[in-house]
């Protein structure tokens, strides 16, 4: 397995060329339990990109069509291409008759953005950073120690709820510009 290997207990993901992740095709293998390893189709991140936003494309083979396989598929790419810093947004075309990868796309989280010339755009977006809610959460647990080691619980957990909203709002402040830094003002 490589370095960009996406893989779930059945699905195994791969890029055929590890130094093109971007425009190159992927194989989706589905790996059986005591079965023999079967490539079920491609995949690619191919097309036009545009600051924050990736294109997605996948085509699987016939007999594996509507078993499921392809919701999962999109989510485990969509989960793959947030993994990078700067992408926000993950997007997918079909045709307005293929209700069945409108389904697909749906069910994995995508949403209907349009329709244009009978081909309809479908997008998931990154969700927005929650550090505030986390830095909140350690600065509680900070203040139980801080309480302990002054001999007050009361002051060491306001110390530590202060110090966490205050760096959790630094964390999304810095989050929220780099987001608008990439994708405009979206």
């Amino acid at each position: 397995m490589g370095k960009y290997t996406v893989k779930t207990k059945e699905i195994l993901i791969e890029p055929v060329d590890e130094a093109d992740i971007w425009e190159g095709q992927w194989t989706i293998t589905l790996t059986p339990k005591d079965e023999k390893p079967v490539v079920i189709g491609s995949l690619t991140f191919a097309g036009e990109k545009v600051m924050g936003t990736v294109p997605i494309s996948v085509t699987l083979d016939e007999e594996y069509r509507n078993k499921g396989y392809g919701t999962e598929v999109y989510k485990m790419m969509v989960d793959f291409a947030f993994g990078f810093r700067d992408i926000y947004e993950v997007k997918a075309v079909t045709e307005d008759q293929n209700d069945k990868c409108r389904y697909a796309l749906e069910k994995a989280g995508f949403v209907h953005r349009n329709t244009e010339h009978h081909i309809e755009t479908l997008s998931i977006t990154k969700p927005k950073s929650a550090w505030l809610g986390l830095y909140v959460y350690i600065g509680v647990i900070a203040g139980l120690v801080i309480g302990i080691v002054i001999g007050s619980n009361w002051v060491g957990m306001v110390i530590g709820i202060v110090i966490g909203l205050f760096v959790g709002s630094i964390m999304d402040s810095e989050a929220k510009k780099r987001r608008e830094e990439v994708l405009g003002h979206k």
